[in-house]
């Protein structure tokens, strides 16, 4: 029998508020970051989607603010343009190890490191150790 996993909580980049596990969630663009610079990590729940967090890439005249980072993945209309993904608690930790070491998956992403096909997290976590030595 497989050992289980840690089960873990990721907190919201955003609103600092769990994000309930039976929601999906979002992974906020490097533009997000430039607006809002104290964010800590990417993840987010779906309040990226209220109007607290609204904004429009371009400026009266039709150009963007300077600094402005286009979005990857289409059209670069308002901040739900650089939303890059959305996905389940453990597929976003996965595809983003660093926010979910910083936002409450530590121990569930170096449970997975343990799996023999996950050499690209063991990898990262090397390195993540490496830079995080106190």
């Amino acid at each position: 029998m497989a050992a289980r996993r840690p089960d873990f909580r990721i907190t919201c980049a955003l609103c600092r508020k769990p994000i309930p596990r039976n929601s999906d969630i979002l992974a906020l663009d490097a533009e997000w970051r430039r607006r809002y610079p104290d964010l800590i990590g990417n993840l987010a729940c779906e309040c990226a989607y209220e109007n607290r967090w609204y904004w429009s890439c371009e400026l009266d005249g039709g150009k963007y603010e300077p600094h402005h980072i286009p979005a990857k993945n289409g059209p670069c209309i308002d901040a739900i343009s650089h939303i890059e993904a959305r996905g389940t608690h453990k597929g976003m930790v996965q595809g983003y190890p660093a926010s979910g070491m910083l936002q409450g998956a530590q121990a569930y992403l170096r449970a997975v490191a343990t799996h023999p096909k996950a050499q690209q997290l063991r990898a990262f976590l090397a390195q993540w150790d490496a830079d995080h030595r106190a």
